[in-house]
């Protein structure tokens, strides 16, 4: 059974770390495959989780808003 689960708000007030805790707890339970998106310009997701990444939705989000500005 899918589930869609969105956090917003705040800065600072346990986002990120709600949601790695979801992510574990759903893949340690074999709810699989589990997709988490983390779209914060200051994303660390992927450290809560123990995982390296070369590159974020956040570093893209970035460089959109840069070809933009530039015209």
């Amino acid at each position: 059974m899918p589930y869609s689960i969105a956090l917003a708000g705040k800065g600072g007030t346990g986002k990120t770390t709600t949601a790695g805790l979801l992510v574990k707890y759903l893949v340690e339970r074999g709810r699989v495959p589990v997709l988490a998106v983390d779209a914060d310009a200051n994303s660390n997701l992927n450290e809560v989780l123990g995982l390296e990444v070369s590159e974020t939705l956040g570093n893209a989000r970035e460089e959109m808003k840069k070809g933009v500005a530039m015209g």
